[in-house]
């Protein structure tokens, strides 16, 4: 078993990995590492870092377990992505397989979650553009990276299949774009391209948590990111028209062609899934999960061609 890294061990061992040359005096804080990682911050020696280790149980109601091992392939990909752009990513320090931990530099501390700007209603089309513009550059790239087991571990297991047992009228319709996703292995994919894995200040943005990376289908990303803006509208429908003008930038950005039939009908199954699979958005209500639901259905039974008209199909 691989020690557990809390903020009472975490100083003892950056000093250990040599990141520190004492414990003492050095300040740690738990930040807020989603499902998936325990993920603590220390500063201190003029240094600001960020320890994160993969939990093999995600923090959610129903069981869902992981391999840790998948915080190699969050290494491989920041090596990656730092040959490619290096100022949208965090610099790697260290990665400690034995231990499923990495050590990366830490953000400014002034930088914030892009999600929760959103959730505060402000949008920022500039942020959703330059996303666009690094999701065509890593989807341009064909690297050797990640698994096709992962991927389904994390998100067409808890995701898809969930929807597909709890919805079984429309299983056959989600089954079709498992087939799809499990058989396209493209170009280098994210797998979790979302606004809480986006960090932006005033001089730039991050684009964080890379442990879902691997050769696959470059729509899911679209979908993913998409779905997000769109349950964004659901929760704060006065922000509507910023989080359409976001959707809208990152697409003019991506620049590439996208099947927007099947990317929507995607958004469908993920929309879906934030409400009904293993890891519903946790800031939605009764009210807004019940649209959120029948928007999922309605974009998975019949896919709207068109940014716009996803858009209208969410009641005001």
């Amino acid at each position: 078993m691989p020690r557990s890294l809390s903020s009472e061990t975490v100083a003892a061992y950056v000093v250990e990995r040599g990141i520190f040359a004492s414990a003492v005096g050095l300040d740690v804080q738990e930040l807020s590492g989603g499902i998936s990682a325990a993920v603590l911050a220390v500063r201190g020696e003029g240094k600001r870092v960020v320890v994160k280790q993969a939990l093999p149980r995600f923090r959610v109601a129903d069981e869902w377990l992981v391999p840790q091992e998948r915080v190699v392939t969050e290494a491989q990909a920041l090596e990656l992505m730092a040959e490619l752009e290096a100022d949208s990513i965090p610099a790697l320090l260290q990665v400690d397989p034995e231990a499923f931990a990495l050590v990366m530099e830490e953000a400014p501390a002034d930088w914030r979650p892009w999600k929760a700007l959103l959730l505060e209603g402000a949008a920022f089309p500039s942020v959703a553009a330059r996303l666009g513009e690094l999701l065509a550059v890593l989807h341009s790239t064909d690297a050797d990276i990640g698994s096709a087991e992962s991927f389904e571990a994390q998100r067409v297991d808890p995701y898809l299949r969930t929807i597909q047992r709890r919805h079984p009228a429309l299983a056959e319709r989600i089954g079709a774009y498992i087939e799809r996703l499990l058989a396209t292995t493209s170009c280098v994919v994210h797998g979790d391209y979302s606004p809480k894995n986006v960090l932006v200040g005033d001089d730039g943005l991050w684009v964080i948590d890379w442990e879902v990376t691997h050769r696959g289908d470059p729509t899911f990303d679209i979908a993913f990111l998409l779905n997000h803006l769109l349950l964004k509208t659901i929760h704060r429908p006065q922000a509507r028209e910023g989080y359409k003008a976001c959707g809208q930038a990152f697409l003019d950005a991506y620049g590439q062609e996208v099947d927007m039939p099947y990317a929507l009908g995607l958004v469908g199954c993920l929309m879906l899934a934030r409400v009904d699979g293993k890891s519903p958005a946790e800031y939605l209500t009764e009210a807004e999960r019940e649209h959120a639901r029948a928007a999922g259905i309605a974009l998975l039974s019949e896919p709207a061609s068109s940014l716009q008209e996803a858009w209208a199909g969410l009641r005001p």
